[in-house]
Parts: structure tokens; C-alpha cells; sequence
């Protein structure tokens, strides 16, 4: 889908832009939007009667027929499986700019602690990160095979995924689109497809 603000071709099925971060839902530039099924098509022997111009009404494929480039992206959308030719976008709710991570084997999430000068892998300080909850050491991130988990370390606030708040020390499997709440902080997770710097 193409971003109406900085003109970006983006994946299908994603809904906000991965360049920008603006939404797009709505965007009225899309002139190939993904046509919707009527399942209407499989009865009556494939005859359909519809009014909605919305409604792509066509007898239903083939098995031996291939899906579109378009169907196996929003397929794999939300999908689990992290690959090498990607890299882990954090949209933090509030921020002007993503955070981009080409990430490790273990990435640490928290604060900077200005008292020993130890850095975490994704410093959140100047994301709010103390006023929002975050802690010096809050979560670490763990790439296991083809699958990036999150685990929280035991911090003060907690982390939550999708809503559902995490067991200390205990890993989670993140999916592409997951909502991430450390403490008070919000963050959107995107599996995005980029060229890696070497």
C-alpha cells in the first residue's frame, strides 16, 4: 500500500506506514486496495447477487490456482517468524520517530543509570522512560531461532503484550503487530523488511 504522506510502498496489510508512521487507514491514494471474498460465491452454484460495490464477486479458486504476492503478504502478516532480512520496529506511542533494532542475541530494554553509566541495548530515557514506568533493566529481547521473545526482568511496572501482562523471566513469543506496554509505555512492534547495514 502506498503512504499519502511520504509516498512509501509499504507491505499489504500493514496499517500504518513503515517509513513515516502515519496511518493508513483511509488513505484514499490506494488505487489496488485487496478485494474483499463474497462467500456468497459458493452457494446456488456460484450465481451472486450482491449490491455491494465492495464485494469482488467471483466463483471461488481453484486450489491449483497460486495466491497473489498481495494474499501471501496479509497471510504473513502478524506472523511470528522473524528473518534475517528483517528488522524489529518499535512505533513508541507519542514519539515522532521509531525506534529501529537490527537485533542480537539478547538486547536489553530499559534506562540508562546515570550512576554507573551503564547503557542498555534500547535506552528508552529519552523516550519519557522513567516518567512512564520504565526500569533501568526492564526486559530483554532474545532472538531463539527464527523467533524474537520478550521476557520481563523482573521490573517494578511490568510488561504486557497484547494486554495480557507478562510472568517475570518467563519468555514470550512476539508476533508481527503486537501491542508492547513497558510500565506506562506503549510501543507497537513491526516486523519490517529492510536491507541490513553490514
Amino acid at each position: 500500500m502506498k503512504c499519502h504522506n511520504c509516498g512509501y510502498l509499504n507491505r499489504p496489510g500493514i496499517l500504518v506506514c513503515e517509513n513515516c508512521g502515519i496511518s493508513l487507514v483511509g488513505n484514499t491514494t490506494n488505487q489496488n486496495p485487496v478485494p474483499t471474498r463474497s462467500f456468497a460465491s459458493e452457494v446456488n452454484d456460484n450465481k451472486v447477487e450482491t449490491s455491494d460495490p465492495n464485494i469482488e464477486t467471483r466463483p471461488p479458486e481453484s486450489s491449483t490456482n497460486k495466491r497473489s504476492t498481495d494474499e501471501v503478504a496479509i497471510a504473513s502478516a502478524g506472523s511470528d517468524v522473524f528473518e534475517e532480512n528483517m528488522t524489529l520496529r518499535l512505533e513508541i506511542e507519542g514519539a515522532p520517530m521509531p525506534i529501529l533494532i537490527y537485533p542480537k542475541q539478547e538486547n536489553r530494554i530499559g534506562r540508562r543509570d546515570p550512576a554507573t553509566g551503564t547503557m542498555p541495548d534500547v535506552d528508552l530515557t529519552s523516550y519519557a522512560g522513567y516518567r512512564m514506568g520504565v526500569s533501568r533493566n526492564h526486559a530483554m529481547l532474545r532472538l531463539n531461532g527464527s523467533r524474537l521473545e520478550i521476557a520481563d526482568l523482573g521490573s517494578s511496572n511490568g510488561t504486557a503484550v497484547n494486554g495480557t501482562k507478562l510472568t517475570a523471566h518467563q519468555p514470550h513469543v512476539l508476533r508481527d503487530g503486537d501491542e508492547l506496554m513497558l510500565g506506562k509505555m506503549v510501543m507497537r512492534v513491526i516486523f519490517q523488511i529492510t536491507k541490513r547495514p553490514r
